[in-house]
């Protein structure tokens, strides 16, 4: 319903895609997360920018999936991002 009336780069519609995620991480389905999660994040970057908190909070979703991998060098890149964002946008 989401994407039909907000359309497939709004904010909203992300937020959905990382509650997809969500589930699909907690059913195991790692693959299938990440690519939820990379999803949001190519909608945030359009819809919020590259230096929005939520933008920040999808870096550590995937990075998040990246570590169940075993993916750590990965994950801590997309935590290091995050983290940078997180201060521009915080402080």
């Amino acid at each position: 319903i989401q994407l039909k009336a907000l359309g497939p780069n709004h904010a909203n519609t992300a937020t959905s895609y990382n509650n997809i995620a969500n589930i699909l991480q907690g059913q195991g389905k790692l693959e299938e997360a990440l690519t939820m999660h990379q999803m949001a994040l190519g909608i945030q970057l359009k819809a919020l920018g590259p230096n929005h908190a939520n933008t920040a909070t999808s870096y550590n979703n995937i990075a998040n999936i990246l570590q169940g991998q075993g993916k750590l060098e990965e994950a801590l890149t997309m935590h290091q991002m995050a983290l940078g964002i997180q201060l521009k946008a915080l402080g």
